[in-house]
């Protein structure tokens, strides 16, 4: 048996070549074998004389290429074979013969040999180049193996990170979504498959294109964030924040986009500019409550201004206070046609009672609220408001209240013994 020492390099044992077990019972053929490595230094090379001591030394060292010979004393070489396939199904294993026959051959290749060859003296001269073959091929196909278990390992972990990510994932092609995970379908209330194909812009409600916007708070970030607002499939609406970043998909440009609903948060921000546009309107009533003008008209029209920009999305508003058996408007902001149209035909008593939503039948995209303005105990008018997309609750609540302001205007004009002006008002119109 040749024996080869390993090299050393600042101080560490570096292995380097092939290691190689040749189980051959004839002397003269393990030595011919052995000749045949004589000038390739880079092999190591075991033998043993019979397939149980194979057996024991494959049990003890770890070879890159087994030799076996096909008629073994003892165990034969075929049950070798069986039994080190059941040890590594990847190791190379060539069957060496004496006989060549095509049957041996099949039977040998059918348990798994990696190759079979015919003993004789070329034979033995081109196992050095056999061998380092087969093991190349075999390292070759085992990083392979191993590259590929590594790229589904991964895969299985992005995925799963996907799958159950808090935040939508979605990749957008050609306009339309390719790929989205979970999260994203439940964000739109509906299943994730019935989403792709689907354009993104098809699920923003056109009225809120404009609110898609790059958040100012980001503009130092690489990666630019916008919010906007969806429709779900129910025809309710989220708010949502997304980032998207181009990427390559399947040999095509598109974009990986991360979407969170941040309806929650929105609702309060919106909940808290209500509120100060509402603290501001109420803060601007008080300011006209105040003012020296001597001229009561004046200041229920500016009165009536700041309560327009207390409420959100108002488009119309009056203010009509009792004259007699009349409601006489004194403050008008927006159609006056429109107003009178929707006061028409209405029990008007009804205005100076309590807060309410009227029904407007010929009217369906606004609503029309009313409060009254009470003033030292009694009703001394109203206020009408016609505004779209609003709160009832919230709007009935401020209007009421700023209602209140009025009537505290119309008490400090009573102190002051401030009259109102004798000129003609806007419109008068009698109760029943």
């Amino acid at each position: 048996m040749q024996i080869h020492y390993p090299y050393f390099e600042q101080g560490r044992i570096l292995m380097t070549g092939f290691r190689i077990l040749i189980i051959e019972d004839d002397p003269e053929h393990a030595e011919l074998i052995r000749m045949g490595f004589r000038r390739h230094d880079e092999f190591f090379l075991d033998f043993a004389a019979s397939g149980e001591e194979g057996l024991r030394m494959i049990a003890a060292t770890a070879y890159d290429l087994i030799s076996v010979d096909l008629v073994l004393p003892g165990i034969g070489g075929l049950d070798v074979l069986v039994r080190i396939r059941k040890l590594d199904q990847d190791i190379p294993v060539v069957m060496v013969s004496g006989h060549g026959t095509t049957e041996m051959a099949v039977v040998a290749f059918e348990n798994r040999a990696t190759k079979y060859v015919v003993k004789s003296l070329e034979s033995f001269k081109s196992l050095p180049y056999v061998f380092e073959n087969l093991i190349q091929e075999a390292r070759f196909k085992s990083s392979e193996r191993a590259m590929r278990g590594q790229i589904e390992r991964s895969e299985r972990i992005h995925r799963n990170i996907v799958e159950n990510a808090l935040a939508g994932i979605y990749i957008l092609q050609d306009g339309g979504f390719r790929l989205v995970n979970p999260k994203l379908g439940e964000i739109f209330g509906c299943s994730a498959q019935s989403l792709l194909g689907l354009p993104f812009w098809q699920l923003v409600k056109p009225d809120d294109m404009q609110c898609v916007s790059r958040l100012q708070r980001d503009l130092s970030s690489d990666i630019p964030v916008y919010e906007s607002k969806v429709q779900r499939k129910d025809g309710t609406c989220r708010w949502i924040e997304f980032r998207t970043v181009p990427i390559e998909y399947e040999g095509k440009r598109a974009m990986l986009g991360n979407l969170l609903d941040i309806t929650d948060r929105k609702e309060r921000e919106i909940g808290m500019m209500q509120a100060n546009r509402e603290l501001a309107a109420m803060d601007g009533i008080m300011q006209t409550c105040l003012s020296t003008s001597d001229d009561t008209d004046k200041k229920l029209a500016d009165a009536l201004a700041h309560l327009i920009t207390g409420m959100e999305c108002a488009l119309i508003g009056g203010i009509f206070l009792r004259e007699e058996s009349s409601l006489v408007l004194r403050a008008l902001h927006g159609s006056v046609e429109e107003l009178i149209e929707f006061i028409n035909g209405m029990d008007l008593s009804a205005l100076l009672v309590m807060p309410r939503v009227h029904k407007c039948e010929t009217d369906t995209e606004r609503k029309w609220i009313s409060a009254p303005i009470a003033c030292a105990g009694e009703a001394k008018g109203a206020v009408v408001v016609a505004c779209v997309e609003a709160n009832n609750a919230q709007s009935l609540n401020f209007l009421e209240k700023a209602a209140g302001r009025v009537g505290y205007l119309l008490n400090v004009c009573d102190q002051n013994k401030m009259t109102l002006p004798l000129e003609e008002p806007l419109v008068q119109i009698k109760t029943s």
